[in-house]
C-alpha cells in the first residue's frame, strides 16, 4: 500500500517516511530476534557461575526473598552483558555485585513478551545449596544513581507524615515503595494516576522551569540575548535530564522526555531547534534500536500517547484562539466599554484570558485521555470519568509540588541546613496532603474507577474512532455528530452488560507463585486467598473491575499465614483455624465449596456452572483419586488428582514438565 501511494505527489513524503520507518522496524526486530535466540541458543538449561549486577528488586510472595532483575557481567569467568530475571533471590539491594551458581531458562511463553520489553532474556534460579556472594557496591551509572535515590527519598521523607511523604518520594525520585494501596487507588480513581510516575512532565518541570529561575550574573537581560547563555542553558538542561533518567531507572517515559531534552539542546547548538514531534520520533527510534519490544512495555505505550493526544490538544486549543481572534476583527461594531476602556474592559479581557487558560487546559487533558484511553482498554487497567476536572483543579499543584520537594531532598543531604530543610518540607508536605485529600474526596465519587472488557471495548473505540472519520469526512456539524456519538456508545455498552449477565468468570491474580482465585458472576463473588500484598492488590482490582458489591465467600488457604488479612464477606474461612484432616462445606448462590484441611495443607473443590474446580496450597495427598474439571494451579503438586484442563500462571512448576497438551489460560469465562 505504501509503495503504491508513492505515485501520487500529495502522499509521496509522507509514504516514504513510512515506507522507511516499517523497514527499520523490521530491521530491528530481525536484529532483537537474533540476538535473543543467540543467548538462548548458548544458555538455556545450563548452569553456570554468574557474576552480576542487581539492576532493579521487588518484594516477593516469600519473607527473605526479592523478585530481581540482573545485569550478567561474567558467565563462567568470561565477560557478557545481557539481563535475566531471579523470582526468588536472597534479599539484596539494587546496586549490588553478586556472584552464585544460577540455572538459566528461557523465559516461559506466558510471560516472555513482557521480559523482552524489559531487555531480559533469559530468567535464572539460584541453586539450592547455593549461597548468594556479595560483592560490595557497583560503581556504574545506574549503581551510583540508585544509590543517590535511596538517599534523596529518604531525606525528602524526614520528618513528614507517611502519605504524603510516599506521594513526594515518587513525584520528585521515582521512589514508589512507601506509597499506600490506598493512595494508589485514590489517584487512579482520581484521573491523577499519572502524577504519581515521573514523567515528561516533572522532566519539563525540573529541566525548564527550574532553570529559568536559576540566578545570573548582572545585567539578565543582556545575557539572555546572547546565545551563548542559551547553550549553556540547554546543556545544563540536558546534564539534567540524563540524572534523572539515572535516578528514576531509566523507565520508558523519563526515557522518551529525556531523549527530547537532548534534542532540543543539540538544535539550539546547532542553530536549528527541534519540533516536538521531531523529538518524539528521534525518542521513539533511539529507545527502539537496541531492542525491538520496548514498544510492548505499557510505561512507553502510555507515554507516547500521552505526548501525542499533548500535542493534538494544545493545536486544537491553538487553532480555537485563532478563530476567536479572527471572529473579533471582523466584527464591524464594539461594545462602548470596549473603545473606552476602564474597569468594566479590564475584568472583560482577564476573564476572556482565564477561560482561554481553561480552554487550553480542557483541550490538552481531553485530548490526552483520548489518546491513553485505548491503551488503558488493551492493557485492561481503569479509566475515570474525573480526569479532566482533576487536571484542572489541581493540576497546577504539580509545578510548585515538585519544586519544593526537590529543594527539600536536596536539602536533607546537609545536615548544617536542617532549619531550612524543616521549614520547606512542611510546605511541601501541606501541598501534597491537599493532592492526597483531593485524590481521596473524587476516588468516593460514583464512576471514579470504570473498567473495560478489553476485546468489547477495543472494538467499541475502533467503532467510536470510524463514526470519528465520517462526521470529519462528511463535515456534521457538532450538535449532530455529537449525540450520535454517545448514543452509539451507550446502545454498545448497555448491549455488553446485557451480553454479560449471568457470566461465571474464574480468574487466577497475582503472583505466580502463589496466585489467589477470584470466582465471579454478575456483583457477587467468592474468593480463594494466598499471597502477600501484591496478590491482595491484585484480588482488589479485581473485584472492583468486576463491578462486585457482596463477596459471599473468603478463604485464606494459608496454612502459616504472617498476617491476619480478611476481605469483609459473608461467610469467612480460615484453613490455619481447621481441625487437622478436617472437611468444612459453604454454600453460596455461585456455588459449593469444599474445603479439606490436612496437617501439611489444604485443597478446597469448587461446583459451579455444572463444573468442578480445585485447587491446592501447600501439600495434600489424597487417598483415591480426584477427578475434577479444572486444576486452578499453583506451585502445590497435585498428587492423585485427574483434571481435563488447567489453569495456570506459570509455566514454570516443576510438576507440569512434560505435560506438552495442557491448555494453559489464566481465565475462564463460562456464558448461560
Amino acid at each position: 500500500m505504501l509503495f503504491a501511494l508513492l505515485r501520487w505527489k500529495t502522499a509521496r513524503a509522507g509514504a516514504l517516511c513510512l515506507l522507511l520507518g516499517s523497514l527499520l522496524g523490521l530491521a530491528l526486530t530481525v536484529h532483537t530476534d537474533a540476538k535473543l535466540q543467540a543467548l538462548q541458543t548458548a544458555y538455556e538449561g545450563k548452569t553456570a557461575t554468574l557474576t552480576a549486577e542487581v539492576e532493579r528488586t521487588d518484594s516477593s510472595y516469600y519473607p527473605g526473598v526479592v523478585d530481581a532483575v540482573l545485569r550478567v557481567e561474567q558467565v563462567d569467568g568470561e565477560a557478557e552483558d545481557f539481563r535475566i530475571r531471579c523470582a526468588a533471590l536472597p534479599k539484596c539491594q539494587a546496586g549490588e555485585r553478586v556472584r552464585g551458581r544460577f540455572t538459566l531458562e528461557a523465559p516461559p511463553e506466558t510471560d516472555r513478551l513482557d521480559l523482552y520489553a524489559d531487555g531480559v532474556s533469559l530468567t535464572g534460579e539460584l541453586l539450592r545449596d547455593e549461597t548468594l556472594e556479595r560483592l560490595g557496591e557497583s560503581s556504574s551509572f545506574r549503581a551510583r544513581t540508585a544509590r543517590l535515590q535511596r538517599r534523596l527519598s529518604g531525606a525528602l521523607r524526614r520528618g513528614m507524615a507517611h502519605d504524603p511523604a510516599g506521594v513526594l518520594a515518587a513525584m520528585v525520585v521515582g521512589d514508589r515503595s512507601h506509597l499506600s494501596s490506598a493512595l494508589r487507588t485514590a489517584y487512579r480513581g482520581a484521573g491523577l494516576s499519572h502524577v504519581l510516575v515521573v514523567s515528561g512532565m516533572h522532566v519539563s518541570i525540573l529541566c525548564g522551569s527550574f532553570l529559568e529561575h536559576l540566578p545570573t550574573a548582572g545585567r539578565r537581560r543582556k545575557l539572555l540575548r546572547r546565545y551563548a547563555h542559551r547553550r549553556a542553558k540547554a546543556l545544563l538542561g540536558a546534564g539534567m535530564a540524563v540524572l534523572m533518567v539515572g535516578v528514576t531507572g531509566s523507565t520508558p517515559s523519563v526515557l522518551r522526555a529525556g531523549v527530547a531534552v537532548w534534542v532540543s539542546a543539540v538544535g539550539i547548538w546547532v542553530c536549528g531547534p527541534a519540533d516536538a514531534l521531531t523529538s518524539l520520533g528521534v525518542a521513539g527510534v533511539w529507545m527502539t534500536l537496541g531492542n525491538s519490544y520496548a514498544i510492548c512495555d505499557m510505561g512507553f505505550e502510555l507515554s507516547f500517547a500521552a505526548v501525542v493526544g499533548t500535542l493534538a490538544g494544545a493545536e486544537l486549543a491553538r487553532r480555537s484562539q485563532e478563530a476567536r481572534i479572527r471572529a473579533e476583527k471582523t466584527r464591524k461594531t464594539k461594545n462602548a466599554a470596549h473603545k473606552r476602556g476602564g474597569v468594566y474592559h479590564n475584568i472583560l479581557q482577564r476573564g476572556k484570558r482565564l477561560g482561554g487558560s481553561v480552554w487550553e487546559t480542557l483541550c490538552v487533558s481531553g485530548c490526552a485521555c483520548a489518546a491513553t484511553f485505548p491503551v488503558l482498554v488493551v492493557r485492561g487497567l481503569s479509566a475515570s470519568l474525573y480526569a479532566l476536572v482533576s487536571s484542572v483543579a489541581v493540576l497546577w499543584l504539580v509545578e510548585p509540588i515538585l519544586l519544593l520537594g526537590l529543594g527539600t531532598a536536596l536539602l536533607g543531604l546537609a545536615p548544617a541546613l536542617a532549619p531550612l530543610h524543616r521549614v520547606i518540607s512542611r510546605c511541601a508536605e501541606f501541598l501534597a496532603d491537599l493532592l492526597d485529600r483531593w485524590a481521596l474526596w473524587v476516588s468516593g465519587w460514583p464512576g471514579a474507577q470504570l473498567w473495560f472488557d478489553t476485546a468489547y471495548a477495543a472494538l467499541i473505540c475502533l467503532l467510536l474512532a470510524g463514526l470519528c472519520w465520517l462526521a470529519f469526512h462528511w463535515r456534521l456539524r457538532l450538535r449532530v455528530a455529537l449525540p450520535a456519538l454517545l448514543l452509539t456508545a451507550a446502545v454498545a455498552i448497555g448491549a455488553g452488560n446485557a451480553l454479560s449477565r449471568d457470566t461465571l468468570r474464574v480468574e487466577l491474580v497475582g503472583t505466580k507463585s502463589a496466585p489467589a482465585v477470584v470466582i465471579s458472576q454478575n456483583d457477587r463473588a467468592v474468593v480463594l486467598y494466598r499471597g502477600g500484598k501484591t496478590t491482595r492488590n491484585a484480588v482488589e482490582t479485581t473485584l472492583a473491575r468486576r463491578n462486585v458489591r457482596t463477596v459471599e465467600a473468603f478463604l485464606d488457604l494459608r496454612i502459616n499465614p504472617s498476617d491476619r488479612h480478611a476481605r469483609k464477606a459473608e461467610q469467612t474461612l480460615r484453613a490455619a483455624s481447621c481441625a487437622m484432616d478436617s472437611a468444612r462445606v459453604l454454600r453460596t448462590d455461585i456455588g459449593r465449596l469444599e474445603l479439606v484441611r490436612t496437617r501439611t495443607g489444604c485443597a478446597v473443590r469448587v461446583t459451579a456452572a455444572g463444573r468442578t474446580f480445585l485447587t491446592l496450597s501447600g501439600t495434600v495427598r489424597f487417598a483415591q483419586p480426584i477427578e475434577v474439571d479444572w486444576l486452578l494451579a499453583s506451585m502445590a503438586r497435585p498428587n492423585r488428582v485427574v483434571y481435563r484442563k488447567m489453569l495456570t500462571k506459570s509455566t514454570n512448576y516443576r510438576w507440569i514438565e512434560g505435560d506438552e497438551d495442557i491448555e494453559l489460560q489464566t481465565a475462564l469465562r463460562f456464558r448461560p
